[in-house]
């Protein structure tokens, strides 16, 4: 059995969740907002509205954009985006801990 939940953080409306995690680790690993909205499938315009929903939801910044030109332009994570990032994951693994306990407890026996 495998146990598999949705974790999003919320204000008004949803903030963060897995979605925009993995988006920020891409940007991470490709320098680019363009590049890793691409590796997800979703448009860049997209992209933009999933980081700052983020950023107006949490009060934070989580995306420094610098303008093209002769070497490029790419996107930066903020040391916060690097941290939420980090909280966010192990938040998850330690949920994710503390649901297969209480699977246990409340299921075993009623599904062999």
């Amino acid at each position: 059995m495998r146990l598999v939940f949705k974790l999003w953080l919320t204000q008004e409306e949803k903030a963060f969740g897995e979605g925009p995690c993995e988006l920020l680790e891409r940007i991470r690993s490709s320098g680019s907002l363009k590049k890793a909205a691409e590796e997800m499938g979703m448009s860049y315009s997209k992209a933009w509205t999933v980081i700052r929903r983020a950023e107006k939801q949490l009060g934070v910044t989580l995306l420094l954009r610098k303008a093209g030109g002769t070497e490029g332009g790419g996107s930066l994570l903020t040391a916060e985006a690097h941290d939420l990032i980090t909280r966010y994951r192990q938040f998850c693994s330690e949920a994710g801990d503390a649901l297969l306990i209480l699977y246990k407890k409340h299921f075993t026996g009623f599904f062999d």
